[in-house]
């Protein structure tokens, strides 16, 4: 049977919005909201990764496993590939696909997601994707004054004949395990993007975007996000 094992990784800490993590959005905190999607993933064990005693007894409620995350990985300048590695090195016999996914994305394309599990699953040229949208906009980039990075802003071509490019979303990241355990990295081996629904592409950092993401959920969840 082909497994695959979802990682959520969620700290006490938050300096943007206090308890961030724990924040409510129609009906549900992030982290539950997290959860509630990782458990619609196929054939799928989840793995919570915490320091925060509060998040641990919420997780009493839900069919997941609860790891305590150290010290050393609770902290603000901890990478995510920290807690991944912390994890695996607990699940030694694993081997298959690691998903990551990211709290303060609220609106997880599952659909998206569940295909790109499978592509990884059962190809050898990619080792790892990340969740991504297409766009094909003019995009610029501050250096010593604004320049354009993807267009001559002499010649502008219309939309249709402009390259795609695939913005990184930051909703989830996906990777076989073996390539993760050599390179320490998320975007280990050949990275390819996963690509997901628009509605999908919010992340929190701000209590602007709680109060935004707050508003779309009276569209984006429906039904209600419950189990």
């Amino acid at each position: 049977m082909k497994r695959t094992l979802t990682i959520i990784p969620v700290r006490s800490g938050s300096k943007s919005i206090p308890r961030k993590n724990l924040q409510v959005i129609n009906g549900k905190s992030l982290i539950e909201r997290s959860v509630i999607s990782a458990l619609k993933i196929n054939n799928n064990l989840v793995i919570v990764s915490t320091d925060d005693i509060e998040i641990r007894e919420i997780m009493k409620e839900y069919p997941v496993t609860v790891f305590n995350r150290s010290k050393l990985n609770s902290t603000d300048l901890a990478s995510s590939e920290s807690v991944v590695l912390e994890v695996l090195n607990e699940v030694r016999i694993f081997d298959g696909v690691v998903v990551l996914l990211q709290v303060t994305s609220p609106f997880i394309d599952i659909d998206g997601l569940n295909i790109a599990i499978q592509t990884l699953h059962n190809t050898d040229k990619v080792d790892s994707m990340f969740s991504a949208v297409l766009k094909n906009e003019f995009v610029w980039e501050l250096q010593n004054q604004w320049l354009p990075i993807n267009h001559d802003k002499n010649s502008r071509l219309p939309r249709q004949l402009r390259s795609l490019t695939a913005v990184e979303t930051g909703s989830f990241y996906i990777f076989k395990s073996n390539k993760f355990r050599e390179e320490k990295t998320r975007f280990c081996g050949v990275t390819s993007p996963a690509i997901t629904k628009n509605w999908s592409n919010f992340d929190i950092d701000n209590q602007e975007d709680l109060d935004l993401c707050r508003d779309l959920s009276k569209v984006l969840d429906y039904p209600p996000y419950l189990l």
